[in-house]
């Protein structure tokens, strides 16, 4: 049954299902006819927001400047380690079969990444000992008082 038969297939049942009658139609019912107060749109938890005022906020950006240098050397050095291990493969090529030497590479190189990223997380955890990556507490501290 290929892509063709399953979108037949779909065009069939939508001519084929009798269509709903006006008064099925929830803007229709009684709650909304003229003269009904109307419901209030349900309240959205707004993440986009969120995010962006964390974003914007002093301590995330003190955070990620002091990261950016690890950041740097996290992305350099996957390609760094895997160039650095190529060329070095000649001295092992005798006893250690490619598929394994490069399995060997391939976690040893993650390893490198892991190190350089808990080493920069560390670093903005030491320098930056406030700060939260949500900060709900200073949103509702002015509040209390």
């Amino acid at each position: 049954m290929g892509f063709q038969d399953v979108l037949s297939s779909v065009k069939e049942k939508s001519r084929s299902s009798p269509a709903k009658p006006k008064s099925d139609t929830p803007s229709s019912g009684p709650q909304f006819r003229a003269g009904a107060a109307e419901l209030p749109p349900p309240a959205m938890h707004n993440l986009g927001e969120e995010i962006r005022l964390m974003v914007q906020s002093r301590p995330f950006e003190s955070g990620f400047t002091s990261a950016a240098p690890f950041l740097c050397a996290s992305l350099g050095a996957w390609p760094g380690y895997w160039l650095f291990r190529g060329m070095d493969y000649h001295t092992y090529r005798a006893h250690i079969p490619l598929p394994i030497y490069i399995r060997q590479t391939y976690y040893q190189a993650k390893l490198v990444q892991l190190c350089i990223i808990l080493a920069g997380t560390f670093t903005v955890l030491r320098k930056n000992r406030r700060l939260r990556w949500m900060s709900t507490m200073e949103v509702g501290a002015g509040q209390g008082k």
